[in-house]
């Protein structure tokens, strides 16, 4: 009965985006958030008290934020990365996460950018090669 009587307010969570699954902040009070607020990966509004407890998709929905990453990176204006840079980062971060290049996710690259500043942007990826698929695809080639 003392547990049931815990308010959700005093609950300490990882609050992860209910649309691209991303962490969007550590060790918030549930619910959270307390008032709308965008999400600083897809920038989708995150309703108040919707954000998830865990990373965890139903199967298609990190795909579907891929697309929200893809139009928004292929809009960036950034070209500093050279082709060499984006792969070795695509390489540095699927070993990272225990996947091969080609496989690597474009939501877990995402993720990965967002928290290594070395790590060029997914506007900087498209600009090299276009597409995340061929990006990923060279980074794969010997």
């Amino acid at each position: 009965m003392a547990t049931e009587a815990r308010t959700a307010s005093s609950e300490t969570i990882d609050a992860y985006c209910p649309h691209c699954f991303l962490l969007v902040e550590h060790r918030v009070s549930a619910p959270w958030p307390a008032t709308p607020t965008r999400c600083p990966h897809c920038r989708l509004l995150i309703g108040a008290g919707r954000a998830r407890r865990t990373p965890a998709a139903n199967p298609g929905a990190r795909g579907s934020a891929a697309g929200v990453f893809a139009h928004q990176a292929k809009r960036g204006e950034e070209t500093g990365a050279s082709k060499e840079a984006v792969r070795q980062a695509i390489r540095a971060v699927a070993q990272a996460v225990g996947s091969r290049p080609e496989r690597l996710l474009m939501v877990d690259y995402q993720q990965r950018a967002t928290e290594d500043e070395s790590l060029p942007r997914l506007s900087e990826v498209f600009a090299a090669f276009g597409s995340w698929k061929r990006a990923r695809r060279e980074a794969g080639s010997p």
